[in-house]
């Protein structure tokens, strides 16, 4: 038994070799002068591919986020065995956000906390139609909006003479 008095050693844990080379490329990210730039960029080129393709995107980040989940968990967390284990924590990541499954490594609280943040926004736009589709369809909404303009002032116009027309045999 220790005693009251006796100090326990901290002791900082030295990041993996491949955790340092994460921290290091993210370290010189940031660090870049025009990380503005490349961040304004990165966010650009997701909401397009989501806004072009919402379903594919969610597949894709489903079966690549298992894929890169798995790669960062199987040797250390005894929840993720299999692809499919990977699988399950990813799909649950975008929607409800629970699983009986939890990051362990760095690099798995990573892809975590990136999946728990954008998954369920894209979710939910996943069964949207693709951008080129929503795109004649609102051509096709304008085109018949101006239609209708065109039919009611047509009607305003024909008012107008009527009313005129009326004023001149109400008042010879």
């Amino acid at each position: 038994m220790k005693s009251e008095n006796s100090q326990q050693s901290t002791t900082t844990a030295e990041p993996s070799a491949p955790e340092a080379l994460a921290l290091g490329a993210l370290g010189r990210v940031l660090a870049a002068q025009d990380f503005g730039a490349l961040y304004d960029s990165a966010k650009r080129e997701l909401r397009s591919a989501i806004a072009k393709d919402p379903i594919d995107s969610l597949v894709v980040t489903c079966l690549g986020g298992a894929w890169l989940f798995y790669v960062a968990e199987k040797d250390e967390n005894e929840k993720v065995t299999s692809f499919w284990d990977a699988l399950v924590f990813v799909t649950t990541s975008l929607s409800v956000g629970y699983a009986n499954v939890f990051a362990v490594t760095p690099a798995g609280k990573a892809i975590a906390a990136a999946l728990n943040t954008i998954g369920p926004a894209m979710a939910a736009k996943a069964l949207e139609a693709p951008a080129a589709e929503r795109d004649t369809h609102n051509q096709e909404s304008v085109d018949a909006q101006r239609q209708l303009i065109e039919r009611i002032d047509a009607l305003v116009g024909r008012l107008d003479r009527l009313a005129t027309e009326r004023e001149a045999t109400a008042n010879p």
